[in-house]
């Protein structure tokens, strides 16, 4: 009797401890800070669809699904961590190029893809999003490929305890992680102990004390041997995970300040150590002096891709170079895998701050010398001049130009193409995200991240921001779908339209006059009113002229983000 008491006890215990495996998943995405969730529905996740609204969230229903992919992206980028949801097969697989660019760039992304019922799947059932040969794992492998961690959420006793550590991963690796539920668990009960009272743990690995300890005095001894060191920053995994800890070394080695293409926006650059944008042989010719002359570059975050070392021009050696990544450290070509940099970074600081030796005064000079120009002249050496053409707007006025009608605070977007070079030649403003894919370079990316990222800035305390696209008419045409999904949820970003009359990078590579590199013109202006807006909700411009394009920027109405503007 006295056992038979004690079991019934425990299924008394377990029973108010248990809940509905999505409304348990929601809320830990909602614990990591994600408000919206993107995605399109499908009749595998029509019901974990109610649990988004009911957890206090908000559904965010794109076009397609690798709109909602990079959407989620966007998002990510602004918010810190983003989540979409896709179902088996046609969603998920039409995400996965979407994912892949979150994979390669370090952006945190849960991807929630929801599976027929295990029944289904153990009966081998001839269904459709399939081959038909009732194999359901098959497309796991390709989106584990995209993924730090994928699990298959089909047992009540181990989901919560999957959910947690995914979102911890994904928050701590920066890069997508993978979630499979089946359509019958999602309203399945699991035993979640008492870990939502208990919060996640969102710290990263710690390290090995002596092996850190070495590292740091190794970096130290390479800082007090360089006569003229220059600290690097680039974007991959820095603005949301160590942003702290890269201003904080860079306060305390006070040396020159470069950043590379995709870390623009990390550092201020109106603060006086910062010293120019670093892009190879597209690089102003003062910053191409900094990188000649130094003997020690204290690499942060970044990654030297042929776009954004303009072909390769601007790599630096590996045995000049102290090297910082997400989970491996390299000091002049020796390599020291698994450690975690935040910490390491933080030690460092500590350690310069204590004993490292006073700003360098050979320095001083050059540096008030690149952070006084401003808008310096077009490097000679830079193959983007041959974008050039002698047009009313031409690109070396343009970029210059709109650097004077920037915020503060602005999120900026730059399409791959003529915009995330052009922009090189733009100053940013304190505060300023910088959103742009130098590695994956997916076209079409920013106009789906444009939703993504004006829907974070809704969604955040700083809702003032600009969330500001430049894009060509190439790349538009491939994701020109978003421009409903942005209308739709009364979003209002800034929309520049480059029309190139085709696809100008691949014209400059190859085939210039051949009919392949050729788009068919749209009315973009009209493009608005044709995913069904009403005359309040945007405003469409047309500049062919110098004069006409200040004109508009000028306006108050242009610019207050009242509504969308293309």
């Amino acid at each position: 009797m006295e056992k038979r008491n004690h079991a019934a006890a425990d299924a008394e215990a377990e029973a108010a401890e248990s809940i509905d495996l999505f409304e348990y998943l929601i809320l830990r995405i909602k614990e990591v800070g994600v408000q919206s969730i993107h995605g399109v529905p499908g009749d595998f996740n029509l019901t974990a669809l109610d649990y988004i609204s009911k957890c206090g969230l908000r559904w965010i229903g794109n076009c397609n699904e690798l709109n909602a992919g990079y959407a989620a992206d966007g998002y990510a980028r602004v918010n810190g961590i983003s989540a979409l949801m896709t179902i088996m097969g046609v969603g998920e697989l039409s995400a996965l190029n979407a994912l892949a660019g979150s994979y390669a760039e370090y952006i945190p992304v849960i991807h929630i893809v929801c599976m027929p019922s295990r029944r289904a799947q153990a009966d081998r059932l001839c269904l459709h999003h399939t081959f038909g040969d009732g194999d359901f794992g098959v497309f796991q492998k390709l989106s584990a490929a995209v993924s730090c961690m994928t699990a298959v959420l089909d047992c009540p006793h181990r989901a919560a305890g999957l959910i947690d550590e995914a979102v911890r991963t994904c928050w701590v690796r920066r890069r997508p992680v993978c979630l499979f539920v089946p359509a019958d668990m999602i309203r399945g009960s699991v035993f979640s102990g008492g870990r939502l009272e208990r919060g996640l743990d969102l710290r990263g690995p710690g390290n090995d004390a002596e092996v850190q300890r070495r590292v740091v005095e190794t970096i130290m001894g390479e800082l007090r041997r360089a006569r003229s060191p220059v600290v690097l920053v680039g974007g991959y995994a820095v603005r949301h995970h160590l942003q702290d800890e890269v201003l904080g070394l860079v306060k305390a080695l006070a040396v020159p300040v470069l950043v590379s293409a995709s870390g623009r926006g990390i550092v201020d650059e109106s603060h006086p150590l910062y010293s120019g944008l670093y892009v190879g042989n597209c690089s102003e010719p003062q910053v191409l002096g900094l990188m000649q002359s130094t003997d020690l570059v204290v690499s942060i975050g970044n990654i030297q891709s042929d776009l954004g070392t303009a072909g390769f021009s601007g790599q630096v050696s590996s045995n000049d170079m102290v090297d910082l990544q997400m989970n491996r450290i390299c000091v002049r070509g020796e390599l020291y895998p698994n450690i975690n940099v935040k910490p390491l970074l933080q030690t460092l600081i500590a350690r310069v701050e204590s004993s490292y030796l006073s700003p360098r005064c050979s320095w001083d000079t050059e540096v008030s010398v690149v952070s006084s120009s401003r808008h310096p002249k077009t490097s000679q050496h830079c193959w983007f001049k041959r974008l050039l053409k002698p047009e009313p707007i031409q690109h070396d006025w343009l970029w210059p130009m709109m650097g004077s009608w920037l915020r503060d605070d602005d999120v900026i977007l730059a399409e791959a193409g003529t915009a995330s070079f052009g922009i090189w030649k733009t100053q940013f403003r304190a505060g300023t995200i910088f959103i742009a894919q130098y590695l994956w370079a997916s076209i079409g990316f920013t106009v789906g991240a444009c939703q993504g990222a004006s829907l974070a800035v809704q969604d955040s305390v700083n809702s003032h921001r600009r969330t500001i696209l430049f894009v060509g008419d190439g790349s538009l045409q491939v994701a020109c779908q978003e421009l409903s999904t942005i209308l739709r949820y009364g979003l209002a970003p800034i929309i520049f339209v480059i029309c190139n009359n085709g696809y100008t990078i691949e014209r400059l590579i190859h085939g210039p006059e051949n009919e392949y590199n050729d788009i068919q013109p749209w009315k973009y202006r009209r493009l608005p009113a044709v995913f069904g807006a009403q005359s309040a909700q945007y405003r469409s411009h047309q500049v062919h002229t110098k004069r006409q394009l200040q004109r508009l920027l000028n306006r108050k109405s242009f610019s207050d983000c009242s509504r969308l503007q293309v």
